[in-house]
């Protein structure tokens, strides 16, 4: 018998795929625009300096290899407490997960088993959102991201959404200060549960500055989750850090049910990873060099973007874009030509990570943009 002949064979990630092309390509003058991860000015790779002393510190001083307990790390917990929300609410609870990823697929196993079966999720959003809880058995709903605040004024009263509070991703658009105040006051009239995908603190207008969407929320005493990952701001990608946290006013229940949900899924978190963010944010001097060299990250994605505008007549809408991403409005029959006949790589929506930008390659890009624009018209 074979045990598997009702599934079907699927098609591999869009983006690991597109990846995977770029890899295969031998042409000298390839650019890779894809995966969201940071890169130098050299396109190398980045291992922050102050997570290679936490490490080191780490090194010298750990005693065991027990496991975590199921919620995680304590001090990383705190500590990621207070990176998002200020002085640690006692209101707030929450675990260290693998990544954000599966801070989501937590979210939507709680959902799910407290009968909410769908949910609002923006268009565009990144690829994984929708994957996340179809998955978890939710439906999802689209709702057009360019349309602002008129699309909630409609949801179902009691309904969940998706919400990221800074650096948009695909589109780098954020909401403006008034418009998160007027998204606040329709989830508070219609009873709306919002989950916050914060994956992007610090990489728009600082880390302060990007949490101060979740910190307000926060301060209306309503119920909400957040999904949390230190992939970017502290370069540990393959380390898969992340936190799950909610607010609610049975903080015993529920912590019961977050427990039991992650004993189901991975049983408990990872320690090295966690380990070296607790230990970044609890030592006052790696934790302001940590701070100096995700500035200097920002800095350079924010110059990026600058020098690429600056070449490209008519794109000025992405100076208004914060994050490691920009929209470029590029159709997808523009994207695989830029592929085709330059080598330069991008999702098929038009995204482009600004951090695989530097100085060497950013006219080469350029001039092909322009050059399929004059070609259309």
């Amino acid at each position: 018998m074979n045990f598997f002949n009702n599934l079907e064979e699927l098609p591999p990630d869009p983006l690991f795929g597109i990846q995977r092309a770029y890899e295969e390509d031998k042409r000298p003058t390839k650019v890779n625009l894809s995966i969201g991860t940071y890169k130098t000015d050299e396109l190398k790779p980045y291992i922050l300096p102050s997570v290679k002393r936490a490490e080191e510190a780490l090194f010298q001083q750990e005693m065991s290899k027990d496991y975590l307990p199921i919620l995680g790390l304590h001090s990383f917990i705190q500590g990621t407490k207070e990176l998002i929300f200020g002085k640690n609410p006692s209101d707030i609870f929450g675990a260290q997960t693998v990544g954000g990823t599966s801070a989501l697929c937590i979210a939507a196993n709680l959902l799910y088993k407290a009968g909410h079966h769908k949910i609002y999720i923006s268009d565009p959003t990144w690829g994984n959102h929708p994957h996340i809880f179809k998955e978890a058995g939710m439906e999802v709903e689209r709702y057009h991201y360019f349309d602002k605040i008129k699309p909630f004024e409609s949801m179902e009263e009691g309904s969940v959404l998706l919400l990221q509070p800074c650096c948009h991703n695909p589109t780098g658009c954020d909401y403006s200060k008034e418009e998160w105040v007027e998204l606040f006051e329709i989830i508070k009239t219609r009873k709306l549960l919002p989950i916050f995908d914060i994956a992007y603190q610090g990489f728009g207008d600082g880390v302060e500055a990007d949490a101060q969407v979740v910190r307000n929320f926060a301060d209306l005493g309503l119920s909400f989750m957040v999904a949390a990952s230190y992939s970017k701001n502290f370069g540990l990608y393959r380390e898969r850090v992340g936190a799950f946290f909610m607010k609610h006013h049975d903080v015993k229940r529920l912590t019961t049910q977050l427990s039991m949900a992650i004993r189901g899924i991975y049983s408990n978190p990872p320690a090295h990873g966690a380990e070296i963010v607790a230990h970044i944010l609890m030592t006052a001097e790696l934790k302001k060099q940590w701070l100096f060299e995700l500035e200097e990250m920002r800095k350079r994605i924010l110059s990026m973007r600058g020098l690429l505008v600056r070449e490209l007549k008519g794109f000025e809408f992405m100076l208004e874009q914060k994050g490691m991403f920009s929209y470029t409005k590029l159709k997808r029959e523009q994207v695989l030509s830029l592929r085709d006949e330059f080598g330069i790589y991008m999702t098929l929506d038009g995204r482009i990570n600004v951090a695989g930008l530097n100085p060497k390659n950013i006219g080469y890009v350029s001039k092909a943009i322009l050059s399929l624009r004059r070609h259309d018209e």
